[in-house]
């Protein structure tokens, strides 16, 4: 599955629309998109690009692919920091503008879209969130199912992301893995990537089992961060284990509880590795991220953001809360 990809947007320069376009496409005929769903999500693109041009003036479009269930989707966050909607309802009429535009924009993305949610703040921005499936009832169902949203990003300049994610789900069970490689570049790719192997060859294994393979296995790269979580649905439980900075948290009724992670470098020079058991509500919010992510996050500063889609969420902190000083990862899901 291709990586996340994020494209800046500015009014100075039309040309980015056409670029984002072009990016999301390629992506879409990547993971095997009908030629009516990607003239579909290209309609998408453009018009969020175009709405952050003329509303925000910058801003940037961020694609994330996705697969689940045998279905592939595509994720488009378009994110800014402008002056936000300030009647979100009425924007999604057509023919409404404050830009003197046709108004279409919005409309015909909620049309388009398998989901569709905004979460804007006058003031403070806006962070559109379009989920796009390939196209049939089923893959509308299983895409609507699918509540996980991921931005993974490298730093500026970089084309290889130092950080990786990946999930397993089977009945009664999901579990999920963040790694971030040490540094950046292909040398931190190869520490996360590796992670990655090794969590898909064990993933039905204890978080704690996972990290203590994988440690051996990237003894021969850089090292990494590397988090896991364990969802139990018929147990109300989340096990974690994590080695390094790779942050967990879960959020329920209106509080965040973050997880213990040991210290040391997955690979080299670590104490020990341990797992811890927390309880969850029905719900309730999973969240890891790397350190490209601040850990100063605090859900209860967006009001009714904590009922949205698990990807608006995951846009909103990441506009707020990247570093860009490193590559980031934020994941957040639904349990």
């Amino acid at each position: 599955m291709p990586g996340s990809v994020v494209v800046p947007i500015t009014a100075a320069d039309a040309s980015q629309t056409g670029h984002a376009r072009r990016r999301a496409l390629a992506l879409a005929n990547a993971i095997g998109f009908s030629e009516l769903r990607q003239g579909q999500l290209g309609i998408i693109v453009t018009e969020a690009a175009g709405n952050i041009a003329a509303h925000a003036g910058r801003g940037e479009l961020v694609l994330c692919p996705w697969q689940f269930e045998n279905v592939a989707g595509m994720d488009v966050l378009a994110i800014d920091s402008g002056t936000g909607i300030a009647d979100v309802g009425r924007s999604l009429e057509d023919g409404f503008s404050t830009a003197g535009t046709l108004g279409q924009g919005l409309g015909a993305i909620s049309r388009l879209a398998t989901a569709f949610q905004i979460y804007s703040v006058p003031g403070h921005g806006t962070v559109l969130f379009a989920r796009i499936a390939n196209e049939s009832q089923s893959a509308a169902r299983i895409a609507a199912d699918y509540a996980l949203g991921v931005v993974c990003l490298p730093i500026t300049g970089e084309t290889a992301c130092g950080d990786a994610w990946d999930a397993a789900h089977t009945p009664g069970r999901s579990i999920y893995i963040v790694a971030d490689g040490l540094g950046h570049g292909p040398a931190a790719a190869e520490a996360s990537q590796e992670a990655i192997r090794i969590f898909r060859e064990t993933s039905h294994l204890t978080p704690e089992r996972i990290l203590a393979d994988a440690h051996g296995a990237l003894a021969k790269t850089r090292g990494a961060a590397v988090s896991i979580a364990e969802v139990l649905y018929d147990k109300g439980i989340v096990n974690y284990a994590g080695v390094g900075n790779v942050a967990g948290s879960i959020y329920s009724g209106g509080q965040s509880r973050s997880m213990v992670s040991m210290n040391g470098t997955l690979g080299h020079s670590i104490g020990r590795i341990q797992s811890f058991s927390y309880p969850w509500e029905k719900n309730s919010a999973l969240l890891l991220h790397s350190d490209g992510i601040a850990t100063r996050w605090s859900m209860e500063q967006y009001p009714g953001l904590a009922s949205r889609h698990p990807a608006l969420i995951a846009g909103v902190l990441y506009r707020d809360y990247c570093r860009k000083r490193d590559d980031a990862t934020i994941l957040i899901s639904r349990i």
